[in-house]
């Protein structure tokens, strides 16, 4: 089905993000074409199977992974971004030193590129080699947290046939 765990998690989250239901006037225009005998995608699922699939593959990504590596993931893959608040907890007890807001502003910025590092400089009147050795931290915690979880996430899909 899948050919890695970085293809699965990709596809998965971009799917949990796309409404199921038209929008507007889609409804209408997309029945209009069916009438006419225009058949769309050609895909094997229709999209409520795919939506459906993707889920069954998040409830099974959410029973292997610990709750860090979980935030993690949804980070770096979905847009939801609430699980930052547990990577900054995470973060704190492997590393005495780090200001929780400065990682906060550090993770936002490393998983969507917002804020700036200017930005976070000059909120937290830090400077320019503070705020890379902090987010040089940041980013080796948060890697590690990412490859322990391709690694049990491998071993489940594997074991599934998700991934072959």
């Amino acid at each position: 089905m899948y050919k890695n765990v970085e293809q699965v998690l990709r596809d998965v989250y971009k799917i949990q993000g796309v409404r199921m239901e038209p929008l507007n006037n889609t409804a209408s225009v997309c029945a209009w074409c069916e009438s006419k005998g225009v058949m769309g995608g050609g895909g094997d699922l229709t999209q409520a199977e795919t939506h459906a699939n993707a889920a069954m593959i998040i409830s099974r990504i959410e029973r292997v992974l610990n709750r860090y590596e979980l935030a993690a993931v949804e980070c770096k893959y979905s847009s939801d971004l609430s699980g930052i608040i547990d990577l900054t907890a995470y973060i704190e007890e492997q590393n005495d030193g780090v200001n929780l807001l400065l990682c906060d502003a550090i993770l936002s910025n490393l998983f969507t590129g917002c804020p700036k590092q200017t930005n976070i400089m000059d909120r937290y009147d830090v400077s320019k080699a503070t705020v890379w050795r902090q987010q040089k931290k940041v980013s080796q915690i948060i890697a590690r947290l990412e490859e322990t979880a391709q690694i049990k996430l491998y071993d489940e899909f594997k074991r599934c046939g998700i991934i072959s």
